[in-house]
């Protein structure tokens, strides 16, 4: 395969100074010049390190950062160091008697150099450079557009009507590129659009390997769930638990990545997640499996090792809701002549206060948002604040559909200075729309939702307000996704933790609102039924859990299950910041809940039970101010829910309102005026 020339690389590296807007050619646009050649040097030496050529291309414009449009010269003229990289490759192709340098030299001499900006991305990367050097001088790459000779079998559990498609068989047959046959024993369950299987390798003379839990999905996705688990729980992890010790596997013509954890101490039946366990094997036990083989295993150096933490709860939370707003973008000249601006730092009172009038079509402008994924499928950008800690700078999401990618480069992390649009929905229109799916027996706009003897605060309505709270509690390192398909069962009841995608330094409490939730929603639900009058009954199971009172039921196995929700509470409690003060963890019970109801993964019962709970957790941080049950008004007639009064001891928050009845809007008549 002929080596592209220095001639052509350099031209591809004037078009990315330009679209970058630096106005002068650097080492870092000879590198992404280099990572954008199909089938190149350094795209498949860097992949051999289980990088993708995107995902590193990325990573060195967010260090390069964009410049400005203003120009302060004339043309492009070289870096000095940029100078030097030429010139060593011009040597070295003159060593090697070739009449001018091409990638191999240009490669050799950035890896000389040794302190270029690449160079120290690739550090941050974990990339063994000392392997890349000596990889650079004698490496052809081969294109691996055909598949691998690797016998893939179905094993007795997996489910024959669950298809893995072209494209993830590939990767798969990358990860066991050591083998000649692996059996695909059974898929596990997730929130996300990820493949997670359990693989059993296979060896030439028929003898088995352990079982092994595979992760294909967007290899930025794979990619970014790598570099956590180096950063935040590989010198973490008990001995018995699941390890990442291979890296990934990303191939250059794929957009997708694959994971192999490798279950340590396994052996016996194939593993499975908890949801599937729940369904097959009911939850026997399973409170004790939690606490002894999660919990304790991890709380020493994850929960257990927590510092306090004040925050507002949307610093938290707000990434979890829907987006913000999703817009379709439109030229400047679309636009009227004052349209409502968003930018960062975004003013949160303005913003609340705008969303309650926003419609489908109104124009606006976005400004300062960073980028945070690309969705190249569907010309769909996905942008947050892009500052502050882990959550926080996921805050304030916003999707811009009908991005021309062909057209401009985009980049993780990269800051957009104005991006022109329209309104197409609103996060309330998205919430309105998720509560019509489930069909509920009551009117959604209302200001409270019956319950039994309860009136519950509708917390579509308030969800706002909770994020606006102050919260006292604690920060540590958390899993950040810890749903029951997150969590592996083995044999002799041992548990294992994988998808470390979201871990970070966050909320403690957060894990174990997220596991509640997936209990009650995946887990009781199903066993219980779909409608409306059980999705009460089991709310108040949860309300007797509260309020530590025997749980109104007859039901050996909602029991048992329910049980376990107790235990999980019990943990919850282990953790508490203030013991005995269950605001902050109600708090993060109720956004958890409320995102769920936007979940097609979960079970309809679920989501209308995550419906309640978010109401029933609003209402019990309300009784957490008012433990005397008082109505704060005067008059008999006005309802508690219907004026609440939002304080904490020795703060004044900031002054937020309810939405009168006049803007507060039914989805029934929406949907009747687009209809019209």
């Amino acid at each position: 395969m002929a080596l592209i020339p220095i001639r052509d690389i350099l031209a591809n590296a004037r078009q990315e100074s330009v679209q970058l807007q630096h106005h002068y050619l650097g080492v870092e646009h000879l590198f992404i010049a280099m990572l954008q050649i199909r089938g190149g040097i350094t795209a498949s030496l860097l992949e051999e390190q289980g990088l993708h050529a995107e995902y590193v291309m990325d990573a060195v414009r967010r260090r390069a950062e964009k410049g400005t449009a203003q120009r302060l010269w004339v043309g492009i003229p070289y870096t000095p160091r940029t100078l030097i990289i030429l010139d060593i490759a011009n040597d070295l192709a003159a060593d090697a008697e070739l009449p001018e340098s091409t990638e191999r030299e240009i490669l050799s001499a950035i890896l000389a150099e040794r302190d270029s900006l690449p160079i120290r991305v690739l550090k941050r990367l974990n990339v063994d450079i000392e392997k890349l050097i000596k990889s650079a001088q004698t490496y052809t790459p081969i294109r691996d557009s055909q598949p691998l000779d690797i016998r893939v079998e179905f094993g007795d559990l997996f489910d024959p009507h669950e298809s893995i498609d072209g494209e993830q068989l590939f990767v798969l047959r990358r990860i066991f590129n050591e083998y000649t046959r692996i059996r695909v024993d059974r898929r596990l369950t997730g929130f996300r659009n990820a493949l997670i299987l359990v693989v059993t390798p296979i060896q030439a003379d028929g003898r088995e390997d352990s079982a092994v839990v595979v992760k294909i999905d967007q290899s930025d996705n794979i990619l970014d769930e790598y570099q956590r688990y180096e950063s935040f729980v590989k010198m973490a992890l008990p001995l018995q638990t699941a390890r990442l010790e291979d890296r990934p596997v990303a191939p250059e013509s794929s957009r997708l990545a694959g994971l192999k954890y490798t279950l340590v101490a396994s052996g016996g039946a194939p593993p499975l997640d908890l949801r599937t366990r729940v369904q097959m094997l009911g939850t026997g036990g399973l409170g004790g499996m939690l606490h002894r083989e999660l919990y304790e295993q991890f709380r020493r150096a994850w929960w257990q090792q927590k510092r306090p933490y004040r925050f507002q709860a949307w610093q938290e939370y707000d990434w979890l809701m829907p987006p913000v707003l999703t817009i379709d973008v439109c030229e400047p000249e679309e636009l009227p002549a004052n349209p409502f601006s968003l930018r960062v730092p975004v003013n949160r009172a303005r913003l609340n206060t705008k969303m309650k009038f926003l419609q489908c079509g109104d124009p606006i402008v976005i400004e300062n948002f960073v980028v945070q994924r690309i969705d190249r499928d569907n010309g769909v950008l996905k942008l947050a604040a892009g500052y502050g800690a882990e959550a926080d700078k996921r805050a304030y999401r916003i999707d811009v559909r009908g991005c021309n990618f062909e057209k401009q480069t985009y980049y993780r992390g990269q800051t957009l200075d104005r991006v022109v649009g329209k309104v197409w929905k609103t996060r309330l229109e998205m919430m309105a729309d998720a509560m019509v799916e489930l069909e509920p027996d009551f009117d959604f706009s209302a200001r409270t939702i019956p319950c039994g003897d309860l009136q519950l605060p509708n917390p579509i309505l308030l969800y706002e307000d909770m994020l606006e709270r102050y919260v006292n509690g604690s920060m540590s390192k958390i899993h950040g996704d810890m749903h029951l398909g997150n969590i592996i069962a083995g044999p002799n009841q041992s548990l294992w933790l994988i998808d470390f995608g979201q871990t970070r330094d966050g909320h403690t409490l957060f894990d174990w609102a997220s596991l509640e939730i997936s209990m009650l929603g995946d887990g009781v639900m199903p066993l219980a039924g779909v409608r409306w009058d059980i999705a009460r009954q089991i709310l108040a199971c949860v309300a007797a859990i509260s309020n530590r009172q025997p749980m109104p039921l007859e039901n050996i196995s909602l029991l048992s299950a329910m049980s376990t929700v107790s235990t999980i509470r019990d943990i919850a409690r282990e953790c508490l910041t203030t013991p005995d003060d269950w605001s902050e963890y109600f708090i993060a019970v109720a956004l958890c809940a409320l995102r769920a109801i936007t979940w097609k993964s979960m079970p309809l019962g679920g989501r209308r039970l995550m419906f309640l709970l978010s109401g029933l957790a609003i209402h019990e941080v309300l009784n957490q101010e008012n433990p005397s049950g008082e109505k704060p008004s005067a008059d008999p007639s006005v309802p508690m829910t219907d004026r609440f009064v939002f304080s904490v001891p020795g703060l004044t928050p900031p002054k937020t309102e309810l939405l009168s009845d006049e803007e507060n809007f039914t989805l029934r008549d929406k949907r009747r005026d687009k209809k019209l």
